[in-house]
């Protein structure tokens, strides 16, 4: 099981868009895999139990990757990490410094979300990338002339809820 850093971890959850754009076939065959692999993982975790918890970090990142795939579809990849550090600023807050909202998943990044990891559940840190996306909607989006910041908000919304394949 591979040793997970903030080049990894960008890899895994910010891929680059031609990654990204597949056809639902391909998407279904993907996540079917991952799932195989999850199983045959999960039976050497009974024969090498410290192989559990990068399989429940890997789980954990593919996951996210999953649930911001639209997302970063939609606005980009630089914008998708600015979202992200802002859900994670919410987060971490008390925690260890304020995130620089960059669009650089650097070892700041990753050591925040790491450590946001520890003292909150997945469905928490997908709720702060939602509200970390709807407030940057002001900030840091290109607005086009046709569409209003509520339009906007709603896309991003409809991108982040995206049920599961």
């Amino acid at each position: 099981m591979e040793k997970f850093d903030a080049e990894l971890t960008e890899d895994i959850i910010f891929p680059n868009k031609k990654d990204l754009d597949k056809s639902p076939e391909k998407l279904f065959s993907d996540k079917l895999k991952q799932e195989i692999m999850y199983l045959q993982m999960k039976k050497l975790c009974k024969v090498n139990p410290e192989l559990e918890e990068p399989l429940n970090q890997r789980i954990i990142f593919d996951e996210l990757a999953e649930f911001l795939r639209e997302h970063i579809l939609a606005v980009g990849k630089e914008q998708a990490i600015k979202d992200f550090q802002c859900g994670l600023n919410f987060l971490h807050k008390d925690i260890v410094a304020l995130l620089k909202e960059d669009g650089d998943y650097g070892e700041k990044t990753f050591a925040a979300f790491y450590e946001v990891l520890q003292h909150y559940p997945l469905e928490v840190v997908k709720e702060a990338i939602i509200r970390g996306a709807k407030s940057n909607v002001g900030i840091d989006y290109e607005y086009s002339i046709d569409e209003e910041p509520e339009t906007l908000i709603e896309n991003v919304e409809e991108n982040l809820n995206k049920e599961e394949i």
